[in-house]
């Protein structure tokens, strides 16, 4: 399931976070981009070193259940 989320030849996973527990390592995340519908984009990089800890995806995810929250009640 992991390897359908994956598109082009560029490596670039795309995907829910549901596709994360069926084999994708979750080690070297260096980034993560949100593309809005406006166009707009969003890039999520880790401060203190190259690649994302597991402290950081945490505070990560709160952070997009946060945002995806609040762009759900302003929606309506």
């Amino acid at each position: 399931m992991a390897e359908e989320a994956r598109q082009g030849s560029d490596d670039k996973w795309q995907g829910s976070p549901l596709q994360m527990g069926s084999g994708l390592d979750p080690y070297g995340i260096a980034e993560i981009a949100l593309q809005f519908d406006t166009g707009d984009e969003e890039v999520l990089k880790p401060r203190m070193r190259e690649e994302f800890g597991a402290y950081e995806l945490i505070q990560a995810a709160t952070y997009l259940d946060s945002l995806s929250h609040e762009l759900r009640v302003n929606h309506k």
